[in-house]
């Protein structure tokens, strides 16, 4: 999902076909039809877009990739969520699927694709189940990605039409140290109005729900490990609190410290 701690399998495709200085004068093996790849982790704050996914517990994730040598590529992933996340679903899981195909253009890398958001036995209708297209661009650290919601819902913050809600996503990226990488990431949900939406001032007057999203962190590279630490803080309305806000009124928006380990093969 979401803030995806998956490496790419078309990343780990290019690693795995770098050659040593000791055999560039040798005819270069020609690239895998398509590679794929998997990754289990864990986190101690699950966080989409600046919020709680799994109240205050930890939560195990995992996925596999599958990358195209043209450039297409799909995947699956899943995590353990929260009642409020999954809009009660019997579950408590999210599994997202995701296709789409990248390329470079003048140095540019390009990213085009689709990703549904699944909440397995959630209650008919279901409100949580989400459905985006996003574009995405990245050139030296930088990286930029827009989301756009096609579907009815929003992760569960609507009774009316969401569709059009766009997320718009900077993150900046770079190796500090040997295997030490910082990054620093910037959000902002524009978040679109349906007439009968619970949080647009209409029923509730709590105002809408838009706001930005922040994140600071160091990832480290040990022996194929990711070991990664992140500070979340966010830039609240009065609707994004009260969409944020479990039925056990816990504060999701609050800003707060994660760790996590990933480990892809």
């Amino acid at each position: 999902m979401k803030t995806y701690l998956t490496l790419s399998a078309i990343a780990l495709a290019a690693a795995a076909t770098l050659s040593s200085g000791t055999v560039l004068a040798q005819a270069a093996a020609p690239a895998p039809e398509y590679t794929i790849a998997y990754n289990i982790g864990a986190t101690s704050d699950y966080r989409f877009r600046g919020l709680k996914q799994n109240g205050d517990n930890a939560a195990v994730q995992g996925g596999i990739d599958f990358a195209h040598k043209s450039g297409v590529y799909l995947g699956t992933w899943a995590s353990n969520v929260s009642d409020w996340a999954a809009a009660n679903a019997s579950a408590n899981l999210e599994m997202d699927f995701y296709g789409g195909y990248k390329t470079e253009l003048a140095g540019v890398a390009l990213d085009f694709g689709m990703i549904y958001y699944n909440y397995p036995g959630a209650s008919k209708p279901n409100l949580s189940d989400t459905r985006e297209v996003y574009i995405g661009a990245a050139y030296g650290p930088a990286a930029f990605k827009v989301s756009r919601v096609m579907s009815t819902n929003y992760f569960a913050s609507t009774g009316g039409d969401a569709s059009g809600t766009m997320y718009y996503d900077l993150t900046l990226s770079q190796e500090v140290m040997p295997k030490l990488t910082a990054s620093v990431h910037a959000g902002y949900t524009d978040y679109k109005n349906g007439s009968n939406n619970l949080y647009d001032g209409g029923v509730n007057g709590s105002g809408k729900v838009s706001y930005s999203d922040y994140n600071v962190g160091l990832t480290y590279d040990y022996e194929g490990y990711m070991l990664g630490v992140k500070y979340f803080f966010n830039d609240t309305k009065p609707g994004t609190e009260g969409y944020a806000t479990s039925a056990a009124g816990k504060k999701l928006y609050k800003d707060g410290l994660a760790v996590s380990v990933l480990k892809a093969f």
